[in-house]
């Protein structure tokens, strides 16, 4: 999954043996187009927040599970399918033509929406997840170490509980394919991205191309390695037991089917605030809403007290569903992006 997100930040199309060749934008322009993406995560964490307020408030949410339902609402999975979802989509219109999205491929894009994103899941996710007064977590915590008389005489002081837990959340918001993204935004913004991509004449004559070459088509393996460990994820089933299955289902219908709604009510309000954008960014906005609840929002609701077999339980109905979710999600959004009166031509 890095390869594949660093690859295609640094992407730039060798045609120079076609007659109708697209230069390669740089990207400063890309990512002044795409500002928007940058500050659209504090929308999409709000608009599901709501939401799973919704749900706790309209269904018999377990009490163990209620801060845990809010979060598999407002976190989804805006990393590793994303990065596979508009691979797939940029793809087939390749295949079949542009079509809406134009010449940009839209994972160029997911960087900007990448910055801000991690930083809310575990900012606004461990403040959701906090016990509140009259809870109680148990947690199997080794006792604090002890000080050697040599660390007290050079004047060593203990970590404060704060700073570990600072460090914790970074470690888990720094995940590989966003420092791999943040690589690649450092890479593509400085000369070096010509030494591994020919920029000016692209024709695949870049010093250092074959090292790009190869970090791309390792890139290539991470769809269906990402389909087989989502496989192997969802093999182990559901515990109705511990969340039951209505209560599952509003937070599947909430999560893959309101959210992407929403969505394209605010992009249609953004496109009309925001003029000459790429098609393709719109594409970024709407994917990152019907994706399923990410996967590491289980060790948040761990390290929150809520339930993990819950947590466990929901992330399994919204991938049972995704499959047709997804798809008629996908296809409603390439509508929209056709229609003229929702993406007008003069905004292209």
């Amino acid at each position: 999954m890095p390869a594949l997100v660093f690859s295609r930040i640094l992407y730039c199309n060798q045609c120079a043996a076609q007659e109708d060749c697209p230069r390669c934008a740089p990207f400063s322009e890309i990512l002044q187009s795409s500002w928007v993406l940058f500050l659209l995560p504090l929308v999409v964490v709000g608009l599901g927040t709501s939401l799973g307020r919704a749900v706790v408030a309209a269904t018999q949410v377990p009490s163990n599970f209620r801060r845990g339902t809010i979060c598999a609402v407002a976190f989804g999975n805006s990393t590793g399918m994303p990065v596979v979802l508009l691979t797939v989509v940029n793809q087939s219109m390749t295949a079949f033509g542009n079509g809406p999205i134009g010449h940009t491929d839209p994972l160029l894009h997911l960087p900007a929406y990448l910055m801000l994103y991690p930083v809310l899941q575990w900012g606004i996710g461990t403040w959701l997840l906090a016990p509140t007064g009259d809870e109680e977590i148990t947690l199997t915590i080794p006792p604090p170490a002890k000080m050697s008389a040599r660390e007290r005489w050079c004047g060593a002081e203990e970590v404060p509980v704060s700073v570990g837990a600072l460090r914790t959340a970074l470690e888990h918001a720094l995940v590989p394919p966003v420092l791999a993204a943040l690589a690649g935004l450092l890479v593509a913004l400085s000369p070096f991205r010509g030494i591994l991509v020919d920029l000016a004449g692209q024709a695949n004559d870049a010093p250092l191309e074959w090292l790009y070459d190869g970090i791309y088509k390792l890139g290539d393996a991470a769809v269906p390695l990402n389909l087989l460990l989502l496989g192997s994820s969802l093999s182990q089933g559901a515990d109705f037991e511990a969340l039951p299955l209505k209560v599952g289902m509003a937070i599947t219908f909430c999560k893959m089917v309101l959210m992407p709604l929403l969505m394209s009510l605010v992009v249609y309000g953004l496109i009309r605030l925001v003029n000459g954008k790429d098609p393709a960014m719109w594409l970024v906005a709407f994917i990152v809403t019907c994706t399923p609840t990410a996967n590491n929002v289980g060790i948040m609701a761990n390290l929150g007290g809520q339930s993990v077999e819950s947590m466990a339980t929901a992330i399994f109905i919204q991938y049972i569903f995704a499959p047709v979710l997804i798809t008629l999600s996908l296809t409603y959004f390439m509508w929209l992006l056709s229609c003229e009166w929702y993406l007008p031509t003069s905004s292209l």
